[in-house]
């Protein structure tokens, strides 16, 4: 059985575009571009292939955009349904492989090499992901199947648009080697130039320089990418870590006495952190308020739980005792956070400690789901509790509870 390396880099294409298209079929062939008015002072979150072609780009102020592509359908993005299918696509990878590292909500390396027994080529594995993403979830992607990262992830950036590259073992320097030194991850406009002020113009050329000449051109990244032009990668993939904690908070507009108020962003943001736990799989075991007045003096209170939950009814009565604890009444509050840590593995809560955890947890369980679900496919303020509507939407907040 070969133990040659098998580097699969899958890359959604247009992902946030394209998720607006599932969500608003109606935008099907139309430009579309994520990021907000053309008016607006922000910058090009995604475009769509067809926005690219008058020469749209992301990190591209939206004025100018708005100049380009006029006619286009400029969107302000729902980031909530964006996280929601790249846990989907990332359900599908793991489902082949347990080594899978994710490089941003759009992206991800999945180590091949030993699913062969099991599932067969990788070729053939990379082509059944890609079929499953588009029939399952109706989004394109491509992808690069390497021996090495950074091979397979410019050979899945070749593919674009829905289309599928394989450099086989002995194949990566011819290659790379007629692709624009821009084609390797990380040589941007800068150092582009400076190569080709040196007359670098390929990576074939690139891979042709003395290392030394690199190394005094840009330090210790010009071994890794004299390597990297020659198609050698010896990265492992390092699998996504759990986070430590969980926290949000928010910072008044005006300082502020009005403690109900105060208790409605307690349970805004205990909502919020345990929507981000339970997308993880998650439950906190250890509970926290934080204060801050107007003088901006900072206080804390803990709790240690003798449960774990990843309910935000449970967090918010704990965190309505810990803010009694820290109130001093009178005086302003200039803002306020909950933070969750002390994480492990989310179980059934529930029955099983029926003393502790209290009846009707399960319950509470599949209502929160409920609840998620929504959220994930509409956007957090899709479904308000009546006492956190008016701060859903901003109204009181310096910044938002996120």
């Amino acid at each position: 059985m070969s133990r040659t390396r098998a580097i699969l880099h899958i890359d959604m294409d247009a992902f946030f575009a394209s998720v607006e298209r599932l969500l608003d079929p109606a935008l099907e062939g139309r430009p579309v571009i994520v990021g907000g008015d053309p008016g607006s002072r922000g910058v090009v979150a995604a475009a769509s292939y067809e926005a690219r072609a008058f020469g749209v780009r992301s990190a591209m102020p939206l004025a100018r955009a708005g100049k380009l592509c006029p006619h286009a359908v400029y969107l302000p993005g729902n980031f909530a349904a964006y996280t929601h299918y790249s846990r989907l696509v990332r359900g599908i990878l793991e489902e082949y492989t347990p080594l899978v590292e994710p490089a941003g909500i759009d992206e991800a390396y999945l180590d091949l090499t030993g699913c062969r027994l099991a599932f067969g080529e990788p070729a053939d594995v990379a082509r059944e992901i890609r079929r499953r993403i588009r029939d399952e979830l109706g989004l394109p992607a491509s992808a690069g199947l390497s021996t090495a990262k950074v091979v397979s992830k410019v050979a899945s950036k070749v593919a674009k648009p829905d289309g599928f590259r394989e450099v086989p073992p002995g194949g990566e320097l011819s290659f790379l080697a007629p692709l624009p030194v821009e084609a390797l991850p990380g040589v941007g406009p800068v150092c582009r130039g400076s190569l080709r002020d040196m007359g670098i113009r390929t990576v074939g050329e690139l891979s042709l320089l003395p290392v030394e000449a690199l190394e005094s051109l840009l330090g210790s990244w010009g071994r890794v990418l004299h390597e990297h032009a020659r198609g050698i990668d010896r990265r492992r993939l390092e699998e996504r870590r759990a986070p430590k904690s969980v926290s949000r908070e928010t910072t008044y507009e005006t300082d502020t006495i009005d403690y109900p108020m105060v208790r409605s962003t307690l349970l805004l943001l205990s909502e919020k952190c345990c929507l981000a736990l339970r997308a993880e799989g998650l439950a906190a075991t250890r509970a926290a308020v934080k204060l801050r007045h107007s003088d901006f003096n900072t206080y804390m209170k803990f709790r240690t739980l003798s449960v774990p939950t990843d309910q935000e009814q449970a967090i918010y009565r704990i965190a309505c005792e810990l803010f009694e604890r820290l109130l001093d009444r009178g005086v302003r509050i200039r803002l306020v956070g909950v933070a969750l840590s002390e994480l492990v593995s989310a179980g059934c809560q529930g029955e099983l400690f029926p003393g502790r955890a209290g009846r009707g947890s399960l319950g509470m369980d599949r209502l929160n789901d409920s609840v998620d679900t929504i959220r994930h496919r509409y956007g957090f303020s899709a479904i308000v509790r009546g006492s956190t509507a008016g701060l859903v939407d901003g109204s009181g907040a310096r910044r938002g509870c996120g």
